[in-house]
C-alpha cells in the first residue's frame, strides 16, 4: 500500500467514525431527556443546551449535554482531518477544491456548534449551524466533480434533499419543525460523508483514487 492509498483510507475511516459517533450520540443524549425530546420540534442544538427551562419555544433540558458537544466537536475535527487526507482523491478542477473547502468549513461549524452551546453564546453558535448549509454545498460540488461514479451521483441527489431542508430552516421552518428542517437540511451530508469513506476503503489497487475510479 501506497502512502497515497493509506491516508485515503485512514481519511475514509475518519469521516466513517464522525458520522457514526454524531448519529450515536444523538440518540443517546436524547434518550435521557425528561419529558421526552422531540426530533421534530426540538434543534439539535437544543442536545447541547447546558441549562434547564424553556429555551426559544421548547423547554430544554439535556443531562448528557457535554456528551454532545463533545460529539459535535469530535464530528467537525475528524470532518476536517478526513477531507484532507482524502485530498488526492479528488480531481484537481476548481469546483472540487471549493468543496474541499466549504468540508474545512463546515467541520469547523460544527466544532464552533460545540464549542459554543445555544445558551451561552446564541450569536457564535447561530454562526456554528451555518455548517449545515455549507456542508450540503460541499457535497453538491464534490458529487458534481465526480459525477460519472455511483459516490458523486449519490452526492447530488442527497445535496438536493439537503437544499430543500436548508430552504425550509429557512424560510419555512413549521412545516416538518425546527428540528426535522435541520435534520433534512444536515443529515444528508452525514450520510454521503458516510458512504463515502467507506468507498474509500474498498480494497482496490488504486484506492488512493477509488471514488473517482468507482464504475
Amino acid at each position: 500500500m501506497t502512502n497515497a492509498e493509506r491516508r485515503a483510507a485512514i481519511g475514509g475511516f475518519l469521516w466513517i467514525v464522525a458520522s457514526v459517533q454524531y448519529f450515536v450520540a444523538q440518540f443517546v443524549v436524547a434518550a435521557q431527556w425528561h419529558p421526552p425530546y422531540s426530533w421534530r420540534d426540538n434543534s439539535i442544538g437544543d442536545l447541547g443546551n447546558t441549562a434547564c427551562g424553556q429555551f426559544m419555544s421548547n423547554h430544554v433540558c439535556s443531562p448528557l449535554a457535554g456528551v454532545m458537544n463533545g460529539a459535535f466537536i469530535l464530528a467537525g475535527l475528524l470532518t476536517i482531518t478526513g477531507v484532507a487526507l482524502l485530498r488526492s482523491v479528488w480531481p484537481v478542477t476548481g469546483t472540487a477544491s471549493l468543496g474541499v473547502l466549504l468540508v474545512i468549513l463546515a467541520g469547523a461549524g460544527k466544532v464552533l456548534v460545540g464549542a459554543t452551546p445555544e445558551n451561552e453564546d446564541p450569536w457564535l453558535h447561530m454562526i456554528g449551524v451555518v455548517n449545515l448549509p455549507l456542508g450540503t454545498v460541499a457535497v453538491l460540488l464534490l458529487g458534481l466533480s465526480i459525477r460519472h461514479t455511483r459516490v458523486g451521483m449519490f452526492g447530488v441527489v442527497v445535496a438536493a434533499f439537503g437544499l430543500l431542508g436548508a430552504v425550509l430552516m429557512l424560510f419555512a421552518p413549521e412545516l416538518l419543525g425546527v428540528g426535522g428542517a435541520e435534520r433534512l437540511a444536515g443529515y444528508p451530508a452525514e450520510i454521503w460523508l458516510f458512504v463515502a469513506g467507506g468507498a474509500a476503503l474498498l480494497p482496490r489497487s488504486s484506492s488512493a483514487e477509488v471514488l473517482a475510479q468507482m464504475p
